[in-house]
């Protein structure tokens, strides 16, 4: 009996393990292996938070491209007046992935086979056709085939932030269950980062009754933009086909400008052009080569992240209601140096365009910079040990893995392992969009049927 592994349930897991279920039609195990032994929740849908929402609209969070309203219908049971453009509780999500996995698996045709394990995978080896995974509980597991679907990483300690790493008032990772219990309603907290999980942390310090001053801090202070009312479907612009030839980074970027100022006469929103250029975005993508790639994050990552990555609009609302009661500020500039006193965090903050940094001091630092992705700085077994012996490689950008157009990960030299594939934020080396769920939908449902041809 063929048998695939898939290591991780978080949201790419779980949806693949859905497609398999629903699409195998012979005889076929399945096994989900998961260290936390919770299913289709991940850091993501793991929240309970009645603030963190989704930042899609209801109408377009459905796990199956052909059924656009499977998650609304699903979320209106619990929630009977939700509407397509609204932002819902993260929370429905998780509830909404586990309950179609249960279906999938009551559903599945005679012969298919699924099994959810709590376990951490250290190893991976060949044994003739065939992988064998090291699980924690010391026994081996062999399948044909094995999918690498974890999710996002810790966000990594920046440099000047290293004496602080065993400080417990040094958050490094800000989901870790119950992180913010331990900050007192009246303490003074620097929140480094000004992205979307700054914007999480700061309104679930809000929920828990925090009263102190919050101070976000970035290189450019740079805030994600906000969502508008989608009550009403946008009107899309259609890409001219002069944009999509080959032409270098600056003469792109000059002629999205164009083109935005052309749509805004036009009577569209500058979200919607964002919005067409998502289909093309793994094109536009892949005709850089490696220095244009690092010219893109090194200067317009920063500003293609706050209009593509929005947040929702009663989020973006609350945050500015924060700022303009003064309790949340926003500065531009950087830490230099870290030491801890008993009294609190001595930062070495420079400002943007200053000359010298001056100290301030923090009762609690929360590290937003965003999920890790240098696998390198990575603490874990599996791909730390396959990015040694150069099964695996990581892209030069290091965004992710390298992967052929089948999923299949690249070793070293460049070869596709027939049997080893990925399905993850990781995707982003190759794809560039690899982190939201109309993406990683489609993904999954492709990769599903190359799996069972």
């Amino acid at each position: 009996m063929e048998h695939i592994a898939i290591i991780g349930s978080g949201f790419c897991g779980t949806a693949l393990a859905i497609q398999l279920l629903r699409n195998a039609r012979g005889p076929l195990r399945l096994s989900l292996i998961n260290r936390s032994g919770r299913l289709a929740r991940g850091l993501a849908y793991g929240t309970r938070s009645a603030s963190h929402i989704l930042n899609v609209p209801a109408e377009r969070m459905s796990l199956f491209p052909d059924q656009p309203s499977d998650f609304l219908d699903f979320a209106r049971r619990q929630m009977p007046e939700a509407k397509p453009g609204d932002f819902l509780p993260r929370r429905f999500y998780g509830d909404y992935l586990q309950d179609r996995l249960g279906h999938a698996i009551a559903e599945a045709a005679p012969g298919v086979r699924f099994s959810s394990l709590c376990q951490h995978v250290l190893e991976l080896s060949e044994h003739g056709d065939h992988l064998r995974l090291l699980l924690d509980d010391g026994q081996p597991l062999e399948s044909r085939k094995v999918i690498i679907a974890t999710g996002n990483f810790a966000p990594a300690t920046p440099s000047p932030l290293k004496t602080l790493e065993h400080d417990p008032r040094y958050l490094r990772d800000p989901w870790t269950p119950g992180a913010l219990e331990a900050i007192p309603a009246g303490a003074s907290v620097l929140l480094l980062g000004t992205g979307l999980t700054m914007y999480d942390m700061a309104l679930a310090l809000q929920d828990q009754g925090h009263q102190g001053p919050l101070q976000a801090l970035s290189r450019r202070a740079l805030l994600p933009q906000a969502h508008r009312d989608n009550a009403s479907h946008p009107r899309l612009p259609e890409l001219p086909a002069s944009f999509l030839g080959e032409m270098g980074l600056n003469q792109r970027l000059r002629k999205l400008r164009t083109l935005i100022r052309q749509a805004a006469q036009d009577g569209h929103d500058w979200r919607d052009l964002i919005a067409a250029l998502r289909p093309v975005t793994p094109q536009l993508w892949q005709a850089l080569d490696d220095t244009e790639r690092g010219r893109f994050l090194r200067h317009l990552q920063p500003y293609w992240d706050v209009h593509r990555h929005r947040a929702a609009p009663p989020v973006a609302q609350r945050i500015r209601d924060l700022r303009e009661s003064g309790q949340l500020s926003v500065q531009a500039g950087r830490v230099m140096a870290a030491t801890t006193a008993p009294d609190g965090i001595a930062l070495q903050i420079q400002r943007r365009g200053a000359s010298q940094a001056t100290t301030q001091r923090f009762d609690f630092l929360i590290n937003c910079t965003g999920p890790c992705t240098n696998l390198r700085t990575v603490r874990e077994p599996l791909l730390c040990g396959l990015l040694k012996r150069g099964v695996i490689h990581q892209d030069t950008q290091g965004l992710g893995l390298d992967t052929d157009a089948d999923y299949r990960l690249l070793d070293a030299q460049g070869v596709a392992h027939p049997n080893l594939h990925l399905l993850s934020p990781m995707l982003r080396a190759r794809h560039w969009e690899a982190t939201a769920v109309p993406e990683l939908r489609g993904h999954a449902a492709r990769l599903a049927q190359l799996l069972l041809a």
